[in-house]
């Protein structure tokens, strides 16, 4: 965005900060709905306060502190306020959006996190964000319409889900391929402000999937997809998460039910930033009884490991993690999501609860074949 277009934006805040609570009267209380400024307690991190705080970096009123860092890059980049405000007025800020175009502009003048430059040399050198060199491998599968991009996270921290959704995958009855050598998507980089770096991984993936000759790309981790929505050209394939997908095959599968008590947290890029909100219920209320928290749907509260926050403010990505736990403690018996990252640091945070991705519960739930 050119620097007029931020300023006209940043003036049609009212710094009501409604944006910053749930809407009172479906959750029947005042819940907090901002991490960051719930957890720092200054105004600079409520979304109108960081505005202000862009209008004097645009006007070269504020320069580089350490208490800059921290509001500029300690937000999770949730969109929670962007849609508070869109419910509650008629003006529609992308204030998710507007803080990573922040955050670019503070990458050109050299400002950001130590642990955000460590990420992008990780890349650069290993190909994946966690700079991980020995890599778990299937045997080579380069068939049917389907490519599964499996992401970071799920191939290197969390390698169940990818498990659990390559044997959702199998029991289906997809023919499916796997990039041998995949490539990090460039979504911790785009949401960090490091936009150049990314554009290197975005050719690098475009060619891979060109060559794959995919139709449809499957993604377990909601933070790929909204990459490949938002940050790439229009490659002519169709983009599904997988709870999408399964949902689309539900009949396809013999799943029992498990007599779970569960709760499901929305990712904030599946729910906010993609609008997937019914597929993992649907998918849930098959195999299990679901029981919603306070706050859902486009007034959940973030896992707290987005934007770049799990890595350079760890301590507040645990804190907003152990609240997100505290709500689903009071209302089931197991957490679920559908993302890698949530599932990550909810299950840090979760003191003893069970938190699981929805793939891996609709893997439980296979009848096992005679």
């Amino acid at each position: 965005m050119r620097s007029e277009e931020l300023k006209r934006a940043i003036y049609r805040c009212g710094k009501c900060k409604l944006c910053s609570i749930t809407t009172f009267h479906p959750a029947r209380d005042y819940l907090p709905l901002c991490p960051s400024g719930t957890y720092y307690k200054y105004q600079a991190f409520y979304a109108p306060g960081r505005l202000e705080v862009l209008r004097g970096i645009l006007d070269e009123e504020v320069g580089n502190t350490g208490e800059l860092l921290k509001i500029a890059y300690g937000c999770t980049l949730c969109g929670a306020c962007h849609e508070k405000c869109k419910e509650i007025s008629s003006i529609d800020l992308n204030h998710a959006e507007i803080f990573e175009d922040m955050r670019n502009r503070l990458v050109g003048r050299g400002i950001l996190p130590e642990a955000h430059r460590e990420i992008t040399e990780r890349v650069r050198e290993t190909g994946n964000a966690y700079g991980v060199t020995t890599k778990k491998t299937y045997p080579s599968r380069r068939s049917g319409d389907t490519l599964y991009f499996i992401g970071c996270t799920s191939r290197y921290r969390e390698p169940e889900i990818m498990d659990s959704m390559i044997a959702v995958l199998e029991a289906i009855g997809e023919e499916f391929s796997i990039l041998d050598d995949e490539t990090c998507c460039g979504s911790v980089l785009f949401r960090t402000g490091q936009r150049d770096a990314a554009r290197e991984l975005v050719e690098r993936n475009i060619r891979a999937i060109e060559e794959s000759g995919a139709k449809r790309l499957v993604f377990t981790c909601p933070g790929c997809m909204m990459t490949f929505k938002k940050n790439y050209p229009d490659l002519g394939v169709e983009l599904l998460h997988s709870t999408e997908f399964i949902a689309q095959h539900l009949n396809d599968l013999k799943v029992r039910h498990l007599g779970m008590n569960v709760t499901y947290h929305d990712p904030c890029h599946l729910g906010r930033h993609l609008g997937i909100y019914d597929a993992p219920r649907e998918i849930l209320n098959r195999i299990a009884n679901l029981h919603e928290m306070k706050r859902t749907r486009e007034q959940a509260w973030c896992c707290g490991s987005g934007g770049g926050v799990k890595s350079a403010f760890g301590d507040f990505a645990l804190w907003t993690a152990g609240e997100r736990v505290k709500e689903a403690k009071l209302t089931a018996d197991v957490l679920t999501s559908a993302c890698p990252f949530c599932k990550r640091n909810l299950a840090e945070a979760s003191d003893g609860m069970e938190v699981y991705d929805i793939v891996e519960l609709v893997k439980l739930a296979l009848e096992v074949q005679s």
